[in-house]
């Protein structure tokens, strides 16, 4: 549940800062890490292919609402910022 919630996060946080071709070296890197995890814990096959698939599904699903929400936080952010206009 806690890698589930990791790499939506994670995919949130490179949908906002990032360009589409990191999504194939972070799933490889979910892919690799959930892999390695389940090994770890002594998971059956089927237990350790489900929790690659979701978690590399929740960093995809994290990536596309970091990047549909890229507008929706620069007017959020620009709304709030402070500095002075500098029309002239």
């Amino acid at each position: 549940m806690e890698l589930l919630i990791a790499a939506c996060l994670v995919g949130i946080v490179f949908g906002l800062n990032c360009n589409f071709l990191i999504v194939i070296p972070l799933t490889l890197a979910v892919i690799i890490a959930s892999g390695v995890g389940s090994v770890s814990q002594g998971h059956t096959i089927l237990e350790a292919l489900t929790g690659i698939a979701i978690s590399a599904v929740s960093l995809q699903g994290g990536y596309m609402i970091g990047l549909t929400s890229r507008d929706l936080l620069s007017q959020t952010r620009s709304r709030f910022h402070a500095a002075p206009s500098r029309r002239v």
